[in-house]
């Protein structure tokens, strides 16, 4: 059996969908990513982006090395 990703966990608790989950979460990226404040964007510098905004998964990731002290 496989263990279920985040975005299906949040789903299951907020009754909706993994989709909309990721949806929203990116949403929710984009505002932040657009935020002028210096201290903000110097946040974001510190991330490894494939793109050039920021993705879910990205933001997951970086949370967690974040929380291991990494």
């Amino acid at each position: 059996m496989r263990e279920k990703t985040i975005y299906e966990k949040i789903a299951e608790k907020y009754n909706t969908t993994p989709e909309e989950v990721r949806r929203e979460m990116q949403i929710a990226i984009d505002a932040g990513f657009d935020n002028p404040d210096p201290a903000v964007q110097e946040e974001w510098k510190k991330m490894t982006l494939k793109g050039d905004r920021p993705t879910p998964e990205e933001v997951i990731n970086y949370a967690v090395k974040k929380l291991k002290g990494n």
